[in-house]
């Protein structure tokens, strides 16, 4: 791709440093990891693109080429805040990764769009929909998109045999319970809390280009693996495209969520689950919609034979008022 942004700043939230100065949680290090080792891989796979890479020095140092990524430490005691502010007085652009839960995607798009650096992110007002799962259910159905019923606990529950609970802003399967007694179970924190029917069916999802205009790339048709156990449900990966055969059927679905939702832009990834036809469920419903880069990101331009991440890079270049920054670099 022709390129103005030739430093990249990549900050995901749980190797990056926000954590610096408490534990890190070992149930996010596996996904976490690969989200980096997946784009980073490709950012240098570009010509020209050269990565910053912030980084807790706790960790290993990733075995990543030290003549295209230079990592940027972030040590306890440290504001991490400040140092990521930092690392983007360094860089062109701003890539970061961070999960909805407690507003931190949105936060975090915040704070780099205060550097006054682009930022990889959708727009302010579509972090804040989809980082509500209760908010975004309601929006699809409105739009017309068949999505998981989805009530606040203590709103009566939708009808189903057993429910599924799960916080509002929650991370992939953490804190997601299967209830046979709605009525009985009690949460095991505070938190704002989301009553769901368990809807059966294949755990699925998509991975989405949807450029400037609200157009949409249905760049993988994805198979989740799903586990239960002791009453929850536990994440263990993705086989990206492993669901093709549907693509034909969820291509006019990616369009229409694109559409749904003002400011999705960049890499977008939607959960699903997949239902035969004719079922109570009718096909496809939407679980969630994920603003930002997903774990089924990994593996992505090994499965479609080329490199996403210059097109997702070209949506964020800067305009013409940045090319005297830009020329600076040259």
């Amino acid at each position: 791709m022709e390129n103005s942004l030739r430093r990249v700043l990549v900050c995901e939230y749980v190797t990056g440093g926000a954590l610096c100065n408490g534990p890190l949680p070992t149930d996010l290090m596996d996904e976490a990891n690969a989200m980096v080792a997946a784009l980073v891989g490709d950012l240098v796979a570009l010509d020209g693109i050269h990565v910053t890479l912030c980084w807790d020095n706790r960790l290993p140092p990733p075995s990543f080429p030290a003549d295209r990524v230079a990592l940027f430490p972030v040590a306890p005691g440290e504001d991490h805040e400040a140092r990521w502010r930092d690392a983007a007085a360094l860089c062109d652009v701003v890539w970061p990764i961070a999960p909805e839960s407690d507003g931190l995607l949105g936060h975090v798009a915040a704070l780099f769009r205060d550097t006054g650096r682009p930022v990889v992110a959708c727009a302010p007002e579509a972090i804040a929909l989809a980082s509500s799962k209760t908010a975004t259910a309601a929006w699809l159905a409105t739009h017309g998109i068949a999505a998981i019923p989805t009530v606040p606990l203590g709103a009566p529950p939708p009808p189903a045999a057993r429910h599924v609970v799960k916080p509002d802003d929650g991370a992939g399967c953490l804190d997601t319970f299967i209830v046979d007694d709605i009525a009985a179970w009690t949460p095991p924190h505070a938190g704002r809390w989301i009553v769901q029917p368990l809807v059966e069916g294949e755990a699925c999802s998509l991975s989405m280009l949807v450029d400037d205009a609200g157009g949409v790339r249905l760049l993988g048709c994805n198979r989740q693996t799903v586990e239960r156990g002791n009453g929850r449900f536990s994440f263990h990966g993705v086989e990206v495209g492993a669901m093709e055969h549907r693509r034909a059927a969820w291509e006019p679905l990616a369009r229409a969520i694109a559409a749904a939702i003002p400011g999705l832009r960049g890499y977008v990834a939607v959960d699903l689950i997949d239902r035969p036809i004719g079922t109570e469920w009718d096909g496809t419903v939407v679980v969630e919609v994920n603003p930002r880069l997903s774990v089924g990101y990994s593996g992505l331009s090994r499965a479609l034979g080329w490199n996403p991440a210059g097109d997702i890079l070209t949506l964020f270049k800067p305009r013409s008022a940045d090319t005297g920054r830009e020329d600076a670099h040259a």
